[in-house]
């Protein structure tokens, strides 16, 4: 498995538990569902599509996305043994993409 598939893997897995752990099964369900009809967005390629994901998750959840998206990188990061830090200024994709590089 190359790096890129483990980490698009992971991210997915990431996401999957933040949403769970916040807004239970039914919670992560209809946001997997709102993403799907507002933006075409399958859950299978939130890797690929990183900016709609962020955004589609913003536009649902307003402030509460910031919360959603920090729980997925620390899940994310921690898979691959690295500790998470918030940098100011960055973005989910900023984050991802920083992580790509360390990878």
């Amino acid at each position: 498995m190359t790096k890129k598939n483990k980490l698009g893997e992971l991210l997915i897995k990431s996401v999957d538990e933040a949403l769970k752990e916040i807004f239970g099964e039914t919670g992560a369900r209809i946001i997997y569902d709102y993403l799907r009809e507002k933006y075409s967005l399958k859950r299978e390629e939130i890797p690929e599509r990183l900016e709609d994901f962020e955004n589609g998750l913003e536009k649902i959840l307003s402030s509460g996305a910031w919360v959603t998206e920090r729980m997925a990188l620390k899940n994310l990061y921690s898979d691959f043994g690295l500790e998470y830090r918030n940098k100011a200024n960055y973005r989910f994709v900023d984050h991802v993409a920083k992580l790509k590089e360390q990878i």
